[in-house]
């Protein structure tokens, strides 16, 4: 399923690839348990769910209960298995819903992919979309990888998602680490030739925080990418305020036309996290899913 018409989405761990014209409409910010859910323009077609389990819980048992408690909203239920998932299929009211379920070793988590179909069960999509759902570790640098709402990330494992703004021409994600001020945000904005009016560079300089000093500006060129970096230190006023590093980055992708920012602040005493050349190496654009989500 990895061509053209298809575009992959990580959220909490979790890839699936899914064609490039469905939309996240739902998403959640919960790590322990949580769902994404995917529509096409008529109607949603697919929900992403997971639950963090401390072991592998008993699916045999999970299914049998599962297909007893549907008895009461579902017809014709059945057990299914498409490409090694367990699951269910079956009919509600004018819609067949399949469900199915896999648990993760290396992340801990169960995942629940469910399908939903307009009319008959759709064997071929279902087998291509499940055969794509795996597990997305954190690399050799504790760092890991998102791609979502365009942009493609990557975050110290320790950080939780704190904040996910989805609206039209601008989007943004901050992640938060366990202690103060460490912090990661990311941004991609739209029409953007109606609205900045300045060079990339004196935007960037223009948007910093008043607690980022010493600021050294730098120009450089990923492929056919003209990057905007500041680097610098974090220094908010007041004397028992931690302070630490300071660098963002921002561009104007020549292919979409959007402008992204990446910013990363960093306690001094955990440089190892900062990343070592400026903000942009944490992030790349990655023009799908410009939508406006459901919160949850």
């Amino acid at each position: 399923m990895a061509d053209e018409h298809t575009t992959e989405w990580i959220w909490r761990q979790i890839a699936v690839r899914i064609p490039s014209d469905w939309e996240c409409l739902q998403f959640s910010r919960e790590p322990d348990a949580g769902r994404c859910a995917f529509a096409d323009r008529r109607r949603f077609r697919v929900e992403l769910n997971w639950r963090r389990f401390k072991s592998e819980p008993d699916f045999e048992r999970m299914l049998k209960d599962y297909a007893s408690s549907l008895e009461a909203t579902w017809k014709n239920i059945k057990t299914v298995t498409c490409r090694s998932w367990p699951g269910l299929t079956g009919r509600r009211e004018h819609e067949t819903v399949s469900r199915y379920g896999r648990y993760f070793d290396e992340i801990g988590v169960l995942v629940e992919v469910v399908f939903i179909h307009e009319t008959r069960r759709d064997e071929a999509l279902e087998a291509r979309v499940l055969h794509t759902v795996r597990p997305v570790v954190p690399d050799a640098d504790g760092l890991q990888q998102w791609r979502a709402f365009g942009m493609d990330i990557r975050v110290p494992q320790q950080f939780t998602l704190e904040e996910c703004v989805v609206e039209p021409a601008r989007v943004g994600m901050r992640f938060d680490g366990p202690r103060k001020p460490d912090r990661r945000i990311f941004r991609r904005y739209g029409m953007v030739d109606a609205w900045l009016k300045q060079p990339v560079r004196d935007w960037l300089a223009d948007q910093a925080d008043v607690a980022a000093r010493e600021l050294r500006p730098e120009s450089v060129t990923r492929g056919n990418i003209g990057i905007e970096r500041l680097n610098g230190l974090w220094k908010p006023r007041g004397l028992m305020l931690p302070r630490g590093r300071y660098a963002s980055s921002a561009w104007k992708d020549p292919g979409d036309g959007r402008l992204y920012q990446a910013i990363c602040i960093t306690g001094k005493r955990r440089a190892a996290l900062h990343p070592k050349n400026g903000a942009d190496e944490v992030m790349k654009s990655c023009p799908e899913f410009l939508v406006i989500p459901e919160r949850q």
